[in-house]
């Protein structure tokens, strides 16, 4: 099983290549060779597939748990992926949640992925993310909530700023976080300059800042492209369905967990 679900991988990669053609990776500054985190619009599925394939140095990126886990892959497919709450005939959205939940997990783990969870298993989540930068790889995140903030970018979740902290007592070495805007239409990867933990200040007194320049620096990337048509982290037909969750991000994932048990 596992040597046939890394063939399905490689299968599924290579057909993710027509529709997500070459980007081209434009770094206002330069990139050092120390590991860094690259925080990231999602723009859907098209943020994670673009960084997946076409982003070259070594990274792993964070993923919410429930996409990886069987048991729990069906109830986040139909609410997260196929948007339930917002179709009349949701017997057959959850057949399709079902087999998104066989298909999701493998993908996700052979595509080097590092499991977020909304419970104590976050320090999970963190060691092996300080370990990945340990060993020389970036990280990944895709850090928005639902709260819109701009066409280009919505609210970011602030957790992952807590990685500067833990990464800095075991190297000593202040993390840089790095802006990223990916739009599938101009065929490029965004990036813009770093902001750097700083660790003489106490972590609570930077985690507004960190993430106002990494959410305001993804937005004026956008911006900055040759004008194109925005994809939003959620489309507006989520709003419709799960409006009551827009700044209720524990209630959402609260409420798909409770879904499951059902």
């Amino acid at each position: 099983m596992p040597k046939f679900s890394y063939i399905y991988y490689k299968a599924v990669r290579g057909f993710l290549h027509l529709p997500f053609r070459k980007a081209e990776t434009v770094c206002e500054t330069p990139l050092d060779d120390e590991p860094a985190v690259f925080i990231c619009n999602h723009a859907n599925i098209n943020g994670p597939v673009m960084m997946t394939l076409h982003f070259k140095r070594p990274h792993q990126s964070w993923t919410i748990s429930y996409a990886m886990d069987k048991e729990h892959t069906a109830g986040y497919a139909f609410h997260d992926v196929l948007f339930g709450n917002s179709h009349k005939h949701k017997k057959w959205y959850r057949f399709l949640s079902k087999i998104v939940g066989k298909c999701l997990p493998p993908l996700l783990i052979y595509a080097g992925t590092i499991p977020v969870y909304h419970d104590s298993g976050i320090i999970k989540t963190f060691k092996q993310s300080v370990k990945a930068l340990s060993d020389g790889e970036d990280l990944v995140i895709f850090a928005e909530s639902p709260a819109r903030f701009s066409d280009y970018v919505c609210e970011l979740q602030p957790g992952f700023i807590d990685l500067a902290r833990l990464y800095y007592r075991k190297t000593k070495k202040a993390l840089k976080f790095y802006p990223v805007y990916l739009n599938k239409k101009n065929k490029v990867i965004s990036i813009g300059s770093p902001i750097a933990y700083d660790p003489d200040i106490p972590i609570d007194e930077q985690r507004d800042s960190i993430t106002a320049y990494l959410r305001d620096n993804i937005d004026r990337l956008g911006r900055s492209l040759p004008p194109h048509k925005t994809v939003p982290f959620y489309p507006p037909r989520w709003y419709a369905a799960y409006g009551q969750y827009e700044h209720d991000v524990p209630g959402y994932w609260q409420m798909i967990h409770n879904d499951e048990q059902r």
